[in-house]
């Protein structure tokens, strides 16, 4: 499992900073995975609230994570979106793409003293969502 021994809660300067960001970083997420069509037909023209919902719950589960430097909080929320949101018709390898559009917006919103704080936290989400998706394709 990914390793979580070593991250830190994030100084108040780069939460502020985060939280300021925070409608910036997911509207660009979302105009970018709309982009990828083949990964939102499915949610047709609600695809945008959709993605932004999705967005802001892990915005908020990654603050508070942030805040507390509490990785089960992170663990929890993928977990939660490996059981729930297949039945929505929403795939694994789309969420861990999304994470990714994610990570690259916040290092070109924040400072990168600022992003260098947060983006442990988001490369620890990306490492075990990867592993999630290769524990199901190796049940299969």
């Amino acid at each position: 499992m990914s390793n979580n021994n070593n991250i830190l809660p994030i100084s108040k300067e780069a939460m502020v900073a985060f939280n300021e960001a925070s409608p910036k970083i997911i509207k660009e997420t979302v105009i970018c995975s709309l982009e990828r069509e083949d990964e939102v037909v499915q949610y047709g023209n609600d695809a945008q609230n959709i993605l932004t919902t999705g967005l802001k719950f892990t915005t908020q589960m990654l603050e508070s994570a942030m805040y507390i430097g509490e990785i089960p909080i992170l663990e929890d929320q993928l977990l939660w979106a490996k059981d729930k949101l297949p039945a929505d018709g929403v795939e694994m390898e789309h969420i861990l793409v999304r994470l990714r559009i994610y990570r690259e917006i916040i290092i070109e919103i924040l400072s990168n003293e600022h992003a260098n704080e947060i983006i442990p936290f988001v490369d620890w989400m990306i490492e075990r969502q990867n592993e999630l998706i290769q524990m199901e394709l190796n049940e299969d």
